[in-house]
């Protein structure tokens, strides 16, 4: 188990917002909010910390003025701005639990988790609530709407109203909390697999808060850009300005580069977490342009595998001494691990080419990984006996103040990925498969789920999707390729689907399948690969727009190979 640096915990009460407030009392005149203006000449807006401090408070005030209790639940769909930190923190503060889902799931995967969630509010945009109305999301049990905006929903009240009606009652200290309550509940993605709303408490959160400050050095006063939501809530507990860029960030991948990066530089950011796509597409960008970032110290991405030579584009825009950070984790669990782009450019990248996984670093402070041997069963209990052997691919278990204990309403999935431990303690299973080195870093291998087990699932050999899709996308006509597996007469049989940089013709897809059948040859891991389909453009998750969609490519690829077949779930074992 690794040790966390030595830094001076956030002093939360059981309760995050403090944090918030602790900034306003050592640092109540810089800005906590920045939302640039929208054209040229246009003021934009800035909040400090005193003044989002006091509209927080004012709207838990209102919230609980208007009915909403300790351990409400109240579904939050408002994109980055203003009113977006001022609610968050203003739910915290009042005990009330935000339930935060992605936009872009689809609307089929937010109505059945709205209604797996049972909220009693929804504060939303107007659009939000018009989609709410129409499409019927958790009728059942909403009691209370709140719109921002002048618009008003039915008898529900406008945010204007809410936070009117707090200003006018004593302020209140944040909400006492008790270990273990719900602070939040943050829904996954669904790319691999049906969203699941995560349990958070405010334990949880200033962990990840103290963790990002060790791993990253973050001091307070930094300028971050916050180009993903549900990392923009960090930033001003970390005493960071937060800087809203023109964007929409629940589509990363259609980010314009010069109107986002001219935000960066004009506003002299520090810090950029962003989705893969926006490392590839900036990078690129930067480039070809020769734009600069020279008041950035690092750059975060995670979400999906980031390619290396991606990194090294990127990194043409930062100033010397700077580095993108490459974190391990899930809404589950984050961070886990990291590594730094030196790194990776200068060791790891090899043996990743050459099929080993990706290396995702070494694990964060107070974060205890292991490795255990491949199952999809449910493990009841801790044992060491579920350790794989040393160098072993198998699933990777974590445990530590990072990682979260429960799923909401769903005991099954509970179940299945999280091993409880003699002591209380819980390790989560993250679904991946990885291995870890004599350096004791950690590699990635792939999701367990997305597995190809060739000739049954008993005996056969199993083929892991980074390391099979490293050694072709090494092909300089390639941008990505996907490992799916295809049942024909009865037996699984592997193939690759191939994303190429630009469109081929006929004669130059001859050519370059005939490349890529003769790396296979090359590497032990990819001789039984015989098949490679040209694919126009991979589906991705919507969160960071970057993770491929196997299990529709596993079915598109089906469709394209005369006798195949796949399973309804998808699965490729």
């Amino acid at each position: 188990m690794s040790t966390a640096a030595s830094v001076r915990p956030i002093s939360i009460s059981r309760n995050i917002s403090s944090a918030l407030g602790e900034r306003a009392r050592t640092d109540p005149t810089r800005a906590a909010v920045i939302i640039p203006g929208a054209g040229e000449g246009s003021p934009g807006r800035t909040w400090s910390f005193q003044e989002l401090e006091e509209r927080s408070a004012a709207l838990a005030a209102g919230l609980q003025s208007i009915g909403l209790e300790r351990g409400a639940r109240v579904v939050l769909m408002v994109p980055p701005s203003i009113d977006f930190f001022a609610l968050i923190f203003a739910l915290f503060r009042a005990g009330v639990v935000p339930v935060v889902v992605d936009p872009g799931m689809g609307l089929k995967s937010l109505k059945r988790c709205l209604g797996e969630a049972r909220p009693e509010a929804f504060i939303g945009i107007p659009k939000a609530q018009a989609a709410r109305f129409v499409l019927g999301w958790a009728r059942e049990t909403l009691r209370t709407i709140i719109t921002t905006g002048s618009f008003r929903a039915g008898r529900g009240f406008t945010l204007r109203e809410t936070a009117r009606r707090g200003a006018s009652r004593p302020l209140t200290a944040p909400v006492e909390l008790e270990e273990g309550e719900p602070a939040a509940i943050l829904f996954t993605s669904g790319s691999t697999g049906p969203p699941k709303g995560v349990v958070y408490t405010h334990a949880v959160f200033a962990a990840q808060v103290d963790s990002l400050r060790a791993t990253y050095g973050i001091e307070p006063g930094e300028v971050d850009l916050c180009t993903f939501p549900l990392f923009a809530l960090f930033a001003p507990a970390l005493g960071m300005t937060a800087v809203v860029p023109p964007m929409d960030p629940s589509r990363p991948a259609r980010a314009d580069p010069r109107r986002v990066l001219a935000v960066a530089r004009d506003f002299a950011a520090t810090n950029f977490f962003g989705s893969p796509a926006l490392i590839r597409s900036f990078g690129r960008w930067g480039a070809e342009t020769g734009f600069r970032l020279p008041d950035l110290r690092r750059a975060i991405s995670a979400g999906a595998p980031v390619p290396a030579s991606a990194i090294e584009r990127f990194l043409l825009l930062l100033p010397e001494g700077a580095h993108v950070h490459t974190p391990y984790g899930a809404t589950e669990a984050l961070p886990v691990a990291s590594i730094r782009s030196d790194e990776i450019l200068g060791e790891t990248r090899a043996l990743a080419d050459q099929g080993r996984g990706i290396c995702v670093g070494r694990p964060a402070g107070g974060i205890e990984a292991v490795v255990i041997r491949i199952t999809d069963s449910p493990i009841d209990s801790w044992s060491d006996d579920l350790r794989a052997p040393p160098g072993a691919v198998g699933e990777i278990a974590v445990r530590g103040p990072v990682v979260t204990r429960e799923y909401f309403a769903r005991l099954d999935a509970t179940r299945l990925a999280k091993i409880p431990g003699p002591d209380g303690s819980i390790f989560h299973r993250m679904g991946d498969l990885g291995w870890r080195d004599e350096c004791g870093r950690l590699w990635f291998c792939g999701r367990k789920s997305e597995r190809v087990v060739l000739g049954g699932a008993r005996e056969g050999e199993t083929l892991f999707t980074i390391p099979c899709e490293a050694v072709f996308n090494v092909h300089p006509a390639v941008r990505r390729t996907a490992l799916v597996g295809v049942r024909l007469g009865g037996e699984v049989e592997p193939a690759i689907c191939v994303e190429t940089e630009r469109r081929l013709g006929r004669r130059e897809r001859g050519q370059l399948r005939s490349d890529l059948e003769a790396i296979a040859l090359r590497h032990p891991h990819t001789q039984r690969i015989r098949r490679f389909l040209f694919h126009p453009g991979f589906p991705v998750d919507v969160r960071h727009n970057a993770k491929i969609g196997r299990a529709k490519l596993a079915r598109w690829a089906a469709r394209r190979i005369p006798g195949a077949e796949i399973s309804s779930d998808g699965r490729t074992s």
